[in-house]
């Protein structure tokens, strides 16, 4: 029997989604629906590009319905779909059942994958695992579950664990930007503006990480993360004008996809020192040292100077 309450009920079963899984290398093909396009490619091991992994979309802005999974007695998550986007599902585990929910997670990412493959709508795929035998690991669906409806991925997170913050996805959800413009302009355009994509806060209290940027032999701005890498940014040099503002483009992108792949700020800032020169942004050199300042109105201070 769950030690939690009945699914279904708005004040459900707590738990969370768990944090996104470890993404490729910072990159990544224009066309993936990540929502941080421009960003060179990742090469595979033959020095191939690498496209995004078939599958389910794990992100919507659609309700969805979810059913609860179920591991020895307790609920370790819910698996989910999108009421009307037959391409979007994922599991979210429930954080306090810790590792029999990292378990579960794998168990139903793998499933959830293989529905995939063979077509299944998203709804198909969650509903085919109802009363079926339960996995060692992952848990399963109970025979009595019943399909039920929230209004969306941030409800669902609410729900099974108050006061968590969700996960802001990417830009791009359901084929759709933020506003409701469709990515395929074949369906519409919608009002024409620029969607910043989700990234890390760019203010800190904390000790901040830094490298510098340099386009030829000036330094234009730093990159910075904050120690515990939960923030991070781009400061312009002042005296650098003009091309520290066109350098700050990419640097704030490329930070962005790193918060996408769902990596802390500190990793981010040391991956993306690999990254090759570019004509506008410039590069980190590949001897510049990574140095730390107390706070961020010291590394504002130095960029003024």
């Amino acid at each position: 029997m769950s030690d939690l309450p009945p699914w279904g009920a708005q004040g459900g079963a707590p738990g969370v989604p768990g944090p996104p899984p470890p993404g490729p290398p910072l990159g990544g093909d224009p066309d993936e629906p990540d929502g941080f396009p421009g960003l060179p490619p990742v090469p595979s091991a033959d020095g191939a590009p690498v496209g995004p992994r078939p599958g389910y979309e794990p992100f919507t802005r659609q309700a969805v319905v979810y059913l609860p999974v179920v591991l020895e007695g307790a609920v370790v998550g819910a698996v989910w779909a999108a009421e009307s986007n037959p391409r979007a599902a994922g599991f979210f585990r429930r954080l306090a059942s810790a590792m029999p929910s990292l378990d579960a997670e794998e168990v139903w990412s793998r499933r959830l994958d293989e529905a995939y493959a063979t077509g299944l709508p998203a709804r198909e795929a969650i509903g085919r695992w109802i009363g079926a035998p339960a996995d060692p690991k992952g848990g399963g669906v109970p025979a009595d579950a019943v399909e039920q409806r929230v209004d969306g991925l941030d409800a669902l997170n609410e729900m099974l664990n108050p006061g968590v913050p969700p996960s802001p996805g990417p830009a791009v959800q359901d084929g759709l930007y933020p506003d409701g413009t469709p990515v395929d302009r074949s369906q519409g355009w919608g009002p024409l503006v620029s969607v910043k994509p989700p990234t890390y806060p760019d203010t800190t209290a904390e000790p901040v990480i830094y490298l510098p940027v340099s386009v030829g032999e000036s330094v234009v701005g730093y990159v910075w993360a904050s120690a515990s890498g939960t923030a991070a940014g781009y400061l312009g040099r002042g005296p650098a004008g003009r091309a520290a503002e066109i350098a700050a483009g990419l640097w704030q992108a490329r930070l962005a996809h790193g918060f996408g792949q769902g990596m802390s700020s500190v990793d981010t800032l040391r991956q993306i020192r690999s990254l090759p020169d570019d004509r506008l942004a410039g590069r980190v050199a590949a001897g510049a040292p990574e140095r730390q300042a107390p706070g961020l109105a010291d590394l504002r201070r130095l960029a003024e100077q």
